[in-house]
């Protein structure tokens, strides 16, 4: 079996409200540093996984971000990356 390393990113989904980044953009706009910056808050995830091959990891992976990193309600994940440990 080979181990293979996981990069994620879980964010609000487009139609739920993102108070962080709200208050960021905010902030941004009330210092005058940048006039529409879009702020986007989320989590970063690297991890890693067993399988014995490239889609068997990704599976896992998938199934990893809907059941136990995400909240598939209000949050979406995507997954950056998926390697081999060399």
């Amino acid at each position: 079996m080979e181990r293979y390393v996981a990069k994620v990113t879980v964010t609000l989904k487009h139609e739920v409200k993102d108070n962080r980044a709200l208050v960021l953009d905010k902030m941004l706009k009330n210092l005058k540093m940048e006039d529409s910056p879009n702020f986007l808050t989320g989590r970063f995830y690297s991890f890693c996984v067993s399988a014995q091959n490239i889609d068997n990891a990704h599976k896992k992976v998938n199934q990893i971000c809907a059941e136990v990193l995400s909240n598939p309600v209000v949050e979406k994940y995507e997954i950056n990356s998926l390697e081999a440990l060399k």
